[in-house]
């Protein structure tokens, strides 16, 4: 792939980075409950750790980019991320049977508030 497709102002490469930040930070939280079991091998531990690692390192460039540019919108993503990776890391499995149906409801009322303001020209990111 070109380079350039992985440049920082690059809109789809930030999605992306960010969407796999918010799912290696959530299996980070579950992994911890693993430790000192028979899974947590010492190579699923090195594995874990390097990639955890390897991502870290986008995330602090990522954030200092993103958080300069929208500090209140960064917040507001930080709680998020973490009510998510408390939600994945902690819930029962009974819990979790009712996310598909909370995930379309958020959908819905993304796409109700997009079409209100595009009809007042603002748009939602």
């Amino acid at each position: 792939m070109e380079a350039t497709k992985y440049r920082w102002d690059n809109d789809k490469f930030k999605l992306a980075l960010f969407r796999n930040i918010v799912l290696m930070q959530s299996l980070a939280e579950v992994l911890d409950d693993l430790e000192n079991t028979p899974v947590y091998r010492q190579s699923v531990k090195n594995r874990c750790r390097s990639l955890s690692a390897d991502l870290m390192e986008f995330l602090k460039h990522f954030i200092g980019v993103y958080y300069q540019e929208n500090e209140d919108d960064m917040l507001l993503i930080s709680r998020g991320i973490d009510k998510v990776t408390e939600a994945l890391s902690t819930w029962h499995p009974s819990q979790m049977m009712v996310l598909e149906e909370v995930l379309n409801d958020i959908e819905r009322q993304f796409d109700e508030a997009q079409k209100i303001n595009a009809e007042s020209g603002e748009v939602l990111d």
